[in-house]
């Protein structure tokens, strides 16, 4: 079984590859990115990047699968944006939890592996850290799908957020489990 690796500078550019390809068709992405996937994939590399020098989590199954996060106390580098990326940053940031926290920026598998417990690997990953550190983990969800996924891992959903004049975007919460003896 292969697994997942941190990712190495050099592996940025597989990282933005595999996010590009899995958000594809991700409604958020083609209205914040109409011009379409080097845009997106200039975009991914520059959040890895960012996510990787802060401390972040960047995981790889080379040419399969990504996953971007960030443990509790860790923010991303701000960096420029303008237009429909700068409107989703602020009104995601509005709703972000203030309390300590896992924050599942990005994950996504490559199509020739969706639907193959890939995605859900990633997620049991990064729970278990979560839970280890007795923290939630937050995230948004693009897609009905992608909430589904997470509500079958514990998390619960918020009011939706609705993109102006674009789709909405489900804000999920899961609070930690952890051993109530030690």
């Amino acid at each position: 079984m292969n697994t997942f690796r941190t990712a190495t500078a050099r592996d940025l550019p597989d990282v933005a590859a595999t996010l590009t390809e899995a958000f594809a068709a991700d409604p958020p992405t083609q209205w914040v990115f109409p011009d379409g996937a080097a845009a997106v994939s200039r975009f991914f590399f520059g959040v890895a990047d960012r996510a990787r020098e802060a401390g972040g989590i960047v995981e790889l199954l080379p040419g399969t699968a990504a996953m971007i996060a960030l443990p509790p106390h860790v923010r991303l580098p701000d960096a420029p944006a303008c237009g429909r990326q700068a409107e989703m940053q602020r009104r995601l940031g509005e709703r972000r939890p203030r309390t300590p926290h896992y924050y599942l920026l990005f994950y996504g598998v490559r199509t020739a592996h969706q639907s193959s417990g890939l995605g859900g690997r990633m997620l049991s990953d990064l729970i278990s850290l979560a839970d280890r550190d007795r923290v939630g983990t937050y995230t948004e969800a693009s897609t009905w799908r992608g909430a589904r996924l997470m509500l079958r891992h514990g998390f619960h959903t918020a009011q939706p957020l609705r993109l102006p004049h674009g789709p909405p975007m489900f804000p999920l919460w899961r609070d930690p489990i952890h051993d109530h003896c030690d």
